[in-house]
């Protein structure tokens, strides 16, 4: 078990052994929960990249006025984002396998 110190600010570093291990890079949302006595969780959150395609889709859909059907162009961006999703999921999962 590897020792971290906390900053004047609250802030810790978690090693790279760790990060690399748990593909954590930056803009990895990561989730807290306060555990009984004196001690915390620290879990990573998954990246849902469908969601963020739904957004990106929603802000651009007022630009597709006077083509065809956005309603198509959406869904078919967000089959393309869930595949390359479950792509780099692979590699990910490959990645681990080869560490351990």
């Amino acid at each position: 078990m590897e020792s971290i110190k906390a900053s004047s600010k609250g802030q810790m570093i978690i090693p790279k052994s760790v990060r690399e291990a748990l593909d954590i890079r930056s803009g990895t949302e990561l989730g807290v929960e306060l555990l009984p006595g004196k001690a915390f969780k620290v879990t990573v959150k998954p990246a849902n990249y469908v969601e963020q395609a739904r957004r990106l889709a929603g802000c651009l859909a007022r630009y597709a006025r006077g083509r065809g059907s956005a309603r198509s162009d959406d869904e078919a961006v967000l089959q393309a984002v869930a595949e390359d999703d479950q792509r780099i999921r692979g590699y990910a999962k490959r990645a681990r396998r080869k560490r351990q």
